[in-house]
């Protein structure tokens, strides 16, 4: 039973970062849907569509002092 939860565990681990990634980018997108104009909107929407692997990757970039 513990070969199986330590890796089950370890993997739910791992991917909290993206999980809770994408949790605040549909709270950013809703919160775009609140806008008033649709420029805004699109705009917003834009702004907050990353995608967390393309985070993770500027996010290395900039940690490793090089442009992403």
């Amino acid at each position: 039973m513990r070969a199986f939860l330590l890796p089950l565990i370890a993997a739910a681990g791992l991917s909290g970062c993206s999980l809770l990634y994408d949790i605040g980018q549909e709270r950013a997108l809703d919160q775009c849907d609140r806008a008033t104009s649709p420029q805004d909107r699109t705009a917003c929407r834009k702004a907050n569509s990353e995608s967390y692997e393309d985070y993770e990757k500027r996010r290395q970039a900039a940690k490793e002092g090089r442009a992403p």
